[in-house]
């Protein structure tokens, strides 16, 4: 089996290696690995890869950089890099270290301690929310903060050189007296800021603030799901780091990268928050994100629009005035927002107070068809609630237009495939069918021409043979195009059955006796008469004997039976062949079905006879059936309509009698 793709690994390193194999391969992915960055070059200059991991602990930073580059400029591959486990101490000097939400135990301990720079670059909705300054202002901790992180780097280097002029030695008494004081200006040397970029870029910022301050800490604090993360910069073809041990994870991570993670469990979708209230956006978002959702606040309802058509969101919890329709809020920023995103799931947080404004607003909520209204103060374990359900809807509704639209597409993909089968069967019926008659003719002509030569004869014969099975498979096609495209010719006329019953048995008894196999017939000697195409129903009833004969064994018996009911002449053709499984039986009038059984034994055709025949009984206004044992034999019947005003017939000729078994 072809990979669908090859992944080039950087590292050194067998024991990565052995972790990424298994899942890669899984996936059908090929992996090929190459000491250092340079090898890489070479092999990907040479070769197309779908992916690039690097080992940022084999790999130094100026290499980094060139893949880093490279990507930028070639594309068409995705970047992972890999990052070694890193000590959170901000007093061990490491490259930006990441950080969970919530922030781990007796970690702001240690900042408090320190006296280095330390950086905080912290995604929006926590810094919106106050998350990290909260927790660094309970530790006690002296921090400053940045809405844009692009000063950040002066803005410290500042703080420390202020530092360090305090510091300076001071004077004989001024020692003495133990009198300290804080530099002037002095805010602190542990910065919080706003950061909205990627892991890449988080990375390239802290290499220049280690140049600035180079025993600085810089930390990325961040609540999103790193999985969803990685996949959503792999689809927007930018680089993404994660840790080593989700190496065996690469191989998910690419599959996905073209559609939703899969791993993420179902439910923990974006979330959006809208509201006025800081303090209620930062109570409400801890609490979704400590539930393992992926939150997004705001408190404009203009900016709301812009981050939901940026990146969908699953559900939208929107506080304010429910009634206030003078500004993009409540109600009126529901429906604006439902505009946008059918499939958007919508919360109402409607004020309690005044009551009548609460229950207007609740109205308001069923009114537009949102999922819920919930009133203020809002209860963590309700709104969680109620987020869940309105997941789970938002789920089974678009669950439910992705199975439609799999129905609609295999329908389609089914009459496109249907319609040119039909095709391609009428087209090759008309264009072999005619040479064929021309050789089957030939081949009779030379077969009276050398008679006197018993090894040339031998061979027309063949060629004669060959053509005329070729010519019923071409005529099982014909029949078969013309049903399926309505242009069956079935002539209806009175019909004498019991002279259709005996010319067929004429036909086929031959190929009986050289089976050994004992051929009878039990029809009536007095048969009503009926309408019919008396051709078309002997190509059923050939097509019954002949599949028999073929599937019963030298020694066997075949009858053909006729029974006349008030309204049906039914006739059968039973056998003692090797029958059909009951798994099997409803599939026997699907056209190019055989049984495993049935293959074994078959020497040509296409499985067409009795799904022709089927059709050629149902343009007559009857049916057929099926009674079969695996390894029994099998009973084949079809039934035709007996006219209203058909009396008694005239007596037919009696079937001649069964010759004896050989």
């Amino acid at each position: 089996m072809n990979p669908i793709g090859r992944v080039l690994l950087v590292a050194a390193d067998q024991a990565l290696l052995s972790e990424m194999t298994p899942s890669l391969v899984g996936r059908e992915y090929e992996l090929v690995a190459v000491p250092d960055a340079r090898q890489a070059s070479m092999r990907m200059a040479a070769e197309t890869f779908v992916a690039v991991v690097a080992d940022f602990s084999r790999v130094p930073p100026i290499d980094r950089e060139a893949l880093a580059k490279l990507h930028k400029e070639r594309g068409g591959f995705a970047l992972f890099g890999l990052e070694p486990p890193a000590p959170l101490s901000p007093t061990i000097v490491a490259p930006l270290r990441r950080l969970p939400w919530p922030l781990p135990r007796g970690f702001l301990d240690q900042i408090r301690a320190v006296e280095v720079p330390v950086l905080f670059l912290v995604e929006p909705t926590l810094y919106l929310t106050q998350g990290v300054q909260n927790a660094l202002r309970q530790a006690g901790v002296q921090f400053f903060q940045m809405e844009n992180f692009l000063g950040v780097i002066e803005m410290l280097h500042d703080q420390m050189r202020r530092a360090a002029e305090a510091h300076k030695p001071r004077g004989f008494w001024d020692s003495l007296s133990g009198s300290s004081e804080e530099p002037e200006g002095w805010m602190g040397h542990i910065a919080v800021s706003k950061f909205a970029g990627s892991h890449a870029e988080a990375m390239q910022f802290d290499v220049r603030l280690r140049q600035a301050l180079p025993n600085a800490a810089a930390y990325l604090v961040t609540a999103l799901d790193e999985l969803r993360v990685a996949v959503s910069s792999i689809r927007n073809n930018q680089p993404t780091v994660l840790p080593r041990e989700w190496a065996p994870r690469i191989a998910e991570i690419l599959t996905d990268g073209m559609a939703r993670a899969k791993a993420a469990p179902r439910g923990k979708e974006r979330l959006l928050l809208i509201d006025n209230d800081i303090p209620t956006l930062s109570r409400l978002s801890e609490a979704l994100m400590a539930s393992g959702y992926e939150v997004v606040t705001t408190v404009n309802g203009e900016e709301a629009i812009k981050l939901a058509q940026q990146k969908p969101f699953a559900l939208a919890a929107i506080g304010g005035s429910a009634l206030d329709t003078t500004k993009l809020a409540g109600a009126n920023l529901a429906i604006k927002m439902r505009e946008k995103d059918k499939d958007l799931r919508i919360i109402l947080m409607v004020d309690q107070f005044p009551v009548q404004d609460a229950l207007k607003g609740v109205s308001r909520a069923v009114e537009l068809g949102l999922d819920d209204a919930i009133l203020k103060p809002i209860d963590v374990s309700r709104l969680v609630f109620s987020i869940q359900r309105a997941l789970e809807r938002r789920f089974l509704i678009l669950e439910n237009a992705r199975l439609l639209k799999e129905v609609q597409d295999s329908a389609l993909k089914l009459a496109q495939v249907n319609g040119f089968q039909t095709k391609f069967f009428a087209t090759v019926a008309h264009d072999v069918k005619n040479p064929l008659t021309a050789i089957l003719g030939y081949a009779e002509v030379l077969g009276m021409r050398l008679k006197d030569k018993p090894d040339e004869l031998k061979c027309a014969s063949h060629i004669h043979n060959a053509a005329k099975t070729l010519n019923l498979l071409i005529s099982d096609l014909v029949d078969l195009a013309a049903i399926e495209s309505g242009k069956l010719r079935v002539e209806i006329a009175p019909m004498d059955l019991g002279a259709v019953i005996n010319e067929v048995r004429s036909r086929v008894d031959v190929v009986a006796q050289r089976k050994h196999i004992q051929f009878t017939t039990a029809v009536p000697p007095n048969l009503p008469p009926i309408q019919g195409d008396d051709h078309r129903i002997g190509q059923v009833i050939q097509n019954l004997c002949t599949n028999a004969i073929q599937y019963t064994k030298e020694g066997g018996k075949i009858t053909i039976e006729t029974t006349v009911q008030p309204d049906w002449i039914i006739v059968g053709v039973r056998d003692t062949g090797i029958g059909i499984s009951k798994e099997d039986l409803p599939r026997v009038w699907e056209r190019f079905f055989q049984t495993q059984e049935a293959q074994t034994m078959r020497k040509a055709g296409f499985g067409l006879g009795l799904k022709i025949a089927r059709e050629i009984v149902l343009m007559h206004g009857g049916d057929m059936a099926i009674e079969s044992e695996l390894g029994v034999g099998s009973f084949f019947s079809f039934k035709l309509p007996i006219p209203k005003f058909a009396a008694v017939a005239a007596p037919v000729s009696p079937a001649p009698p069964a010759k004896p078994k050989a």
